[in-house]
């Protein structure tokens, strides 16, 4: 079964052994922000914050966002949301430079 993002955030943060108040605060977030993340209800925002998640977990970005056992992570829609972002930055970036 695959994960969301909220559920594989817990499963690594329990496995690690680190408590939801210290990894919301080596984030610079509340422990409330935290908690709706892993319970689903909301994700972040920025790609700084996920590499910060990746870096407290200790992990690849990529398998904090998808599980080994995902055959195509094309599909994954935190990987589509960011894709799309990405593409909507290069689209800014290239209206700058014109």
């Amino acid at each position: 079964m695959i994960k969301n993002f909220g559920e594989r955030l817990r499963e690594l943060r329990k496995e690690r052994g680190i408590p939801i108040y210290e990894m919301a605060s080596k984030l610079g977030i509340s422990r409330n922000t935290l908690t709706n993340w892993e319970r689903g209800e909301k994700e972040p925002h920025s790609i700084e914050v996920l590499e910060g998640i990746a870096k407290i977990l200790e992990v690849p970005l990529k398998s904090l966002l998808v599980e080994e056992s995902e055959s195509d992570i094309g599909n994954n829609p935190v990987i589509k949301d960011l894709q799309r972002r990405v593409v909507r930055l290069e689209q800014v970036f290239a209206k700058l430079g014109s």
